[in-house]
């Protein structure tokens, strides 16, 4: 392969390590994963990927800024721009299916739960960068929904964390269980399943 000398070759050329790092990490897990082999997959020599990055862990927190963080970003957005508990339900009802089965997302989520403890570095940055993010937005958005007399919690950060387990449920299911069964989860159902039992124990009794 032909060196990048052009931004935009370069951009590309960032692009298809971070491809061949994902696919590396997903296959092989963090702690078997050799940087020769991500170079050899993207058709570079081991010195020309050091030249982007100087080890895994740099390499795959960049997968983490290019996959994840934009969906964090989107969420957040969501919660900003929709005050209503319910109407922003529905706008991640619709949001989140498409995130889990259009994005890279299932795959970081089976190198992180499946290689934790060879990288506590990189999952405690995960931890704050993702996961920690995404449950301060949907705990600010329950705790509107109470001081609006709407919704009935007593700790809105634990509706946090139940609101987005499906969320890793489901990541974690479309890339173990699915390749062993041809009959794909039906994220769009299980969503909106999710939301249903969320409104009728979240919603004040006089709403109800």
């Amino acid at each position: 392969m032909r060196r990048a000398n052009t931004d935009a070759a370069k951009d590309l050329r960032r692009s298809q390590f971070l491809e061949a790092g994902l696919q590396e990490f997903f296959e092989r897990g963090f702690s078997f994963a050799k940087m020769e082999n991500i170079a050899r997959s993207a058709g570079v020599s081991k010195g020309t990927l050091y030249l982007y990055f100087d080890s895994k862990e740099e390499l795959f927190m960049e997968i983490v800024s290019t996959v994840a963080i934009p969906r964090v970003e989107m969420l957040e957005s969501i919660m900003q721009e929709v005050g209503d508990f319910e109407l922003a339900l529905d706008r991640l009802v619709n949001a989140l299916p498409l995130m889990i089965r259009d994005s890279k997302l299932p795959m970081i989520a089976k190198v992180l739960i499946g290689d934790a403890f060879a990288f506590p570095e990189v999952v405690r940055r995960y931890r704050q960068e993702v996961i920690e993010r995404a449950l301060a937005a949907l705990t600010l958005l329950v705790q509107r929904g109470v001081d609006a007399g709407k919704l009935e919690a007593d700790n809105p950060q634990n509706v946090a964390r139940l609101m987005i387990a499906p969320v890793i449920f489901s990541a974690i299911w479309t890339v173990v269980f699915e390749p062993a069964d041809k009959q794909k989860l039906d994220l769009g159902s299980l969503f909106a399943t999710h939301k249903s039992m969320l409104l009728k124990a979240l919603k004040v009794k006089e709403a109800r």
